[in-house]
């Protein structure tokens, strides 16, 4: 039994239970998780400042400046330096092998060692999922195919290509105009990438396009090259969105929300979604505001069976991962891997949590590289209150700042340190259309907005709707079962206005009020995300609240949507 698994039997009393829900998951997922069991048992070995490997394949743009820099090593750092050399190289034209070089195949073992401790990567290869870059390693690929690619929209390149960007420090490009073209435009994942882009210009370099390999030792330039950065405004802050585009569909208008309320001249976003399987969510994460640079993960964590046995039976714990030294080294070590493999070394301003993802991006979130932690959750806390209260109380102090539901009213139980630094949703808010253009169906005599529409198989559609008030109406809050005061103020005022309730004893409302309507809880939990909330709440003359509860949340969004007045 090793240590932690020691740790885990002390301190969990359904020790037993969590094991073998744990053990059940990786059998059941073992094909994919065996994946990268080999690369997690060398992923831990010591970084070599003066081993190079060399990754080429002879088919792609680029490979003959790297056979170039291959040489440039040799001759200049192998017998003077006693650095080492390892190389992969296949495509079938590179016949000879050269003294000084440990040859490699891919996938092998040694191939694998070699990319877990070489200080320097250079290749043209796409490298393993499970590869995770190290914060001491310098990465170099010149990525030329990208600049004859018509298109980047497609889940290969989101999960490829734009997460290798990431994870370089040096690419090539064939111009200034070329490089802004491709990464700035065609991708613009450039306007977060914190690399250098090498230009060569057209008088060379005086000891050959080999010594390149120098000037990204030393990090400086030399005559007949230059390095720029696709980042020419340092000043503008960088975020890293969570999400995934598979969740549920309030967890997508969570980030829509946020891309529309983040000021372009001042912020760069980009927005990360786990794998998505279908053509179909590939299409719509892609049409998602097009402007913004996007990437997508794919494949399982970099952990060898053990661990991952260990970071099953933790991740549902976290008062372990904040109360235990060592639960907390540990999976602050399997979150900071994670991030080598997903992100590189890249860094951040803001990294922000959004949406139910599961467990993982919240210990990513947590562990994140970035200057300010957010949580912007809908589901996840109000669960974690009901199943697990005590377990995640604490852990979410690792956040700087929580947006949280507009209607979960158990946040003041999250303890005073945390008051402070809690948010409401309703900052998110619709922004007001210029003009009204929501869509309204008739339907028993009753009109709708139509807040939600899918197009479903065999030319049906499927829409969500919610009743739209009669103007001059009067809301309600029915959080609570209506006070004496309520009842004789509400008996009054539907006498000359229609009455909506909205809450969880809304049914007590009904026998006082017959005729008013009974709203259901979509209201609060997602419209007021949407530019239809302008025409619903917009409609009500007034507001009747609660005295009694310590926090109305649907007060606040109503005054948020200009509800005219409160009535006691």
């Amino acid at each position: 039994m090793n240590e932690i698994e020691k740790i885990l039997k002390d301190n969990m009393e359904d020790y037993e239970s969590v094991k073998r829900q744990a053990l059940k998951f990786i059998h059941e997922n073992k094909k994919e998780l065996s994946k990268n069991y080999a690369y997690a048992e060398v992923c831990g070995n010591p970084v070599d400042a003066s081993h190079f490997f060399f990754l080429i394949d002879e088919k792609k743009p680029g490979s003959d400046l790297l056979l170039e820099m291959l040489d440039y090593a040799l001759k200049k750092y192998v017998s003077s330096e006693k650095a080492s050399v390892t190389a992969c190289i296949k495509g079938g034209f590179h016949l000879v092998k050269k003294t000084g070089v440990d040859y490699v195949k891919e996938e092998s073992r040694e191939y694998l060692e070699a990319l877990s401790q070489a200080g320097y990567i250079i290749g043209n290869m796409v490298l393993p999922g499970s590869f995770v870059k190290k914060e001491t390693q310098v990465y170099f690929n010149p990525m030329l195919e990208i600049y004859d690619r018509k298109s980047v929209e497609t889940a290969e390149f989101l999960s490829v290509t734009a997460r290798e960007l990431l994870k370089t420090d040096y690419i090539c490009a064939p111009s200034k105009s070329k490089a802004k073209e491709a990464w700035l435009e065609k991708c613009t994942l450039g306007k977060v990438y914190d690399g250098k882009v090498i230009i060569e210009k057209k008088e060379g370099l005086k000891e050959g396009r080999g010594s390149l390999l120098e000037c990204i030792r030393s990090q400086n330039a030399v005559p007949g090259m230059e390095f720029f950065s696709l980042r020419n405004q340092e000043e503008r802050k960088k975020v890293l969105i969570l999400s995934s585009w598979k969740a549920e569909r309030e967890a997508k208008l969570v980030v829509r929300k946020l891309a529309d309320s983040m000021d372009r001249e001042k912020y760069d976003t980009v927005i990360y979604s786990g794998w998505l399987g279908s053509k179909g969510d590939v299409k719509e994460f892609l049409a998602f505001e097009k402007e913004l640079p996007k990437v997508m993960g794919a494949g399982r964590m970099t952990l060898s069976e053990e661990d991952f046995l260990n970071y099953r039976m933790i991740e549902k714990n976290p008062a372990l991962y904040l109360e235990n030294p060592e639960i907390r080294r540990y999976m602050r070590m399997l979150a900071q891997r994670e991030w080598g493999r997903l992100f590189g070394s890249s860094s951040w301003d803001v990294v922000i949590m959004a949406g139910s993802t599961g467990y993982l991006p919240y210990y990513l979130a947590a562990e994140a590289p970035a200057k300010m932690k957010v949580l912007v959750d809908l589901d996840f806390l109000p669960y974690i209150h009901e199943k697990y209260p005590a377990r995640w109380r604490k852990a979410l102090t690792v956040f700087d700042r929580i947006y949280a539901p507009a209607d979960c009213q158990q946040l003041g139980d999250y303890g005073k340190e945390n008051r402070l630094r809690i948010m409401r949703l309703p900052v998110l808010a619709a922004a007001r259309p210029e003009e009204n253009q929501a869509e309204t169906v008739s339907y028993n005599g009753e009109t709708y907005l139509v807040c939600g529409k899918w197009n479903l198989q065999g030319e049906r559609i499927s829409m969500k709707l919610v009743q739209k008030p009669v103007p001059g109406s009067i809301l309600v809050n029915g959080e609570l079962a209506p006070t004496a005061e309520q009842k004789k103020a509400l008996e009054q005022l539907s006498k000359e206005h229609r009455i909506y309730v909205l809450g969880a004893q809304s049914a007590a409302y009904k026998s006082l009020l017959p005729e008013a309507v009974i709203l259901d809880g979509y209201v609060k939990k997602e419209l007021y995300l949407q530019s239809a909330a302008w025409e619903f709440f917009g409609a009500f003359e007034g507001y009747v609240g609660n005295q009694a509860l310590e926090y109305d949340a649907l007060e606040r969004i109503c005054k948020t949507f200009g509800v005219k007045e409160d009535i006691p």
